[in-house]
């Protein structure tokens, strides 16, 4: 009998050895824990825009309607700025983004919105065609209609 004395001490032996098997697999889980990496997001602001877009629609006094090409509009926008700034105006680039039927997208830089507004606002050809600035935007390329209070005269 002492031999199955002696088996349930060992048993009881490995039973006391376990836990310290257990607590060393726990730091071992605690090791292979890895921290979750920081992801590091990167904002950056935009400050300056590189182009402005403008919304124009045709005006003409002529009785027949007019529809016209994206070449003819390019060549009528580089007329009113080369009327309005001589040479500096012809070399402003403009970028016609879409014609759809009156109404004209383009592209131009944006330093140069201002003095391409005044020229396009101000210009009139000999058939009385003009253009009216609809929209601009410096963010958007659809440069929707901002309100003028137009709607107040329109009865």
């Amino acid at each position: 009998m002492s031999n199955d004395d002696t088996a349930p001490d060992a048993t009881a032996s490995a039973a006391s050895t376990a836990p310290p098997a257990q607590s060393s697999s726990s730091a071992l889980e605690k090791k292979r824990k890895r921290k979750p990496k920081t992801q590091t997001t990167t904002q950056i602001t935009i400050r300056n825009a590189r182009w402005s877009y403008l919304h124009l629609q045709q005006v003409t006094t002529a009785r027949t309607a007019t529809s016209g090409d994206a070449v003819t509009a390019h060549l009528q926008v580089t007329a009113a700025l080369s009327q309005f700034l001589g040479l500096h105006g012809a070399a402003i680039p403009v970028d016609i983004l879409k014609l759809d039927g009156a109404d004209l997208w383009i592209r131009v830089p944006a330093e140069d919105n201002s003095a391409v507004v005044a020229a396009i606002g101000g210009w009139l050809s000999g058939k009385g065609e003009a253009w009216k600035v609809k929209g601009t935007s410096s963010w958007d390329a659809r440069a929707q209609a901002r309100d003028s209070g137009q709607d107040l005269f329109n009865d």
